[in-house]
């Protein structure tokens, strides 16, 4: 017989006559309760056979726990904790997953389950060496950040197979997480970009026009996300020293396509375009940033990737780099030192000309 389980229809389940009777539960296939003529008991149906396996009495054991117990049990029904064993690796994950699914945040669970699956090894996981997981970390993620955050998901998951004698040792204990130094060197292609663009110009929320914004001014995150009105002039921004990393003025002329994203914005749909007193910073970015990825199908990147293809498009379109590095507001590029001190040219007639240029080579990309 087929309940929808729950607390109240548990509770109000009779004991038999005589015999027994068991209660299948219709969201979780495999599950039930067996009733009795003095007890109720949790069980869980698993294998070709059908076999029966008793959690525990009811109500010494709650149904949230033997529910969960149950969904953990049929995960790794396969997987006998016979050390000799040999255990695929993509079901040692699943039981993994399933066992973190409870005691997570979910924040937290999407950060496994997207190095998890997605850095993937075909067979058992005793096959599984330091090399492939390595390999696999660096084909997958970009940024040192994240590099450090997958090299710390396999090495738990490792542990965790471990103490459940699914594999005999962790292929990363010797290790220590990866150089934070790591050199960050992604551009986005030309598809790319226009795939993130689309995506984002067509799906407006808080997170998106800041990430518009970000791949079409090449400004730091902490400054477009902390964008005030005050900043927004006829046709440029202009940051003040305090709000910058190099603690200067900066002051950049903005694409056609940027002027149109800001005239449309309502003054709360951006932290930096509000003026209320409870007007809050953006936050959760990693959520809002793996959604993104996973929405557009894109390799992962990072925001501060975005500048690093805005400047690398400039190039591509034959922007001086003095000019390109004024856009960035770098101090440190091309004009630096005792250059610096005498060149004191504003270059907005360059800058201006630039970005005129970037903004016709973004539209035709857009238009294509």
């Amino acid at each position: 017989m087929q309940i929808r389980m729950t607390d109240l229809a548990v509770k109000k389940l009779s004991y038999t006559g005589q015999g027994q009777i068991t209660h299948w539960d219709t969201s979780t296939p495999g599950f039930g309760v067996r009733c009795s003529t003095k007890r109720k008991s949790f069980v869980v149906m698993y294998g070709k056979a059908r076999r029966l396996k008793t959690l525990g009495r009811y109500p010494d054991l709650s149904l949230g726990e033997a529910r969960k117990q149950a969904r953990l049990f049929l995960a790794t029904e396969n997987l006998s904790g016979d050390p000799t064993a040999q255990h695929e690796y993509k079901t040692v994950v699943a039981a993994y997953l399933e066992d973190c699914r409870e005691r997570l945040r979910d924040s937290t669970l999407e950060g496994y389950l997207l190095y998890l699956n997605n850095i993937s090894f075909a067979g058992s996981i005793d096959d599984v060496t330091r090399a492939d997981i390595i390999n696999g970390i660096e084909a997958f993620t970009t940024s040192a950040s994240s590099q450090n955050y997958a090299f710390t998901t396999f090495k738990v998951f490792f542990n965790w197979a471990v103490r459940r004698q699914y594999v005999e040792k962790n292929p990363l204990n010797a290790l220590k997480r990866p150089n934070r130094a790591v050199a960050r060197n992604r551009v986005l292609s030309e598809d790319e970009l226009k795939t993130l663009l689309n995506f984002t110009m067509a799906h407006r929320n808080r997170f998106h026009d800041i990430v518009t914004l970000l791949a079409l001014s090449g400004q730091r995150r902490s400054e477009i996300a902390g964008l005030r009105w005050s900043e927004v002039e006829e046709d440029s921004l202009t940051l003040p020293p305090e709000r910058t990393k190099n603690k200067r003025e900066h002051r950049i002329p903005l694409s056609s396509q940027s002027l149109k994203l800001l005239h449309s914005i309502d003054g709360g749909q951006l932290y930096v375009f509000g003026t209320n007193t409870d007007d809050q910073p953006y936050n959760g970015w990693s959520k809002a940033q793996r959604r993104l990825l996973k929405e557009t199908g894109l390799d992962h990147f990072t925001l501060h990737d975005l500048r690093r293809t805005f400047s690398t498009t400039h190039a591509q379109i034959g922007t001086p780099i003095h000019v390109t590095e004024k856009l960035l507001n770098h101090v440190s590029g091309s004009i630096s030192g005792v250059a610096a001190v005498y060149n004191r040219h504003s270059y907005v007639e360059e800058m201006q000309a630039a970005m005129n240029a970037f903004d016709s080579h973004v539209s035709e990309l857009l238009a294509s």
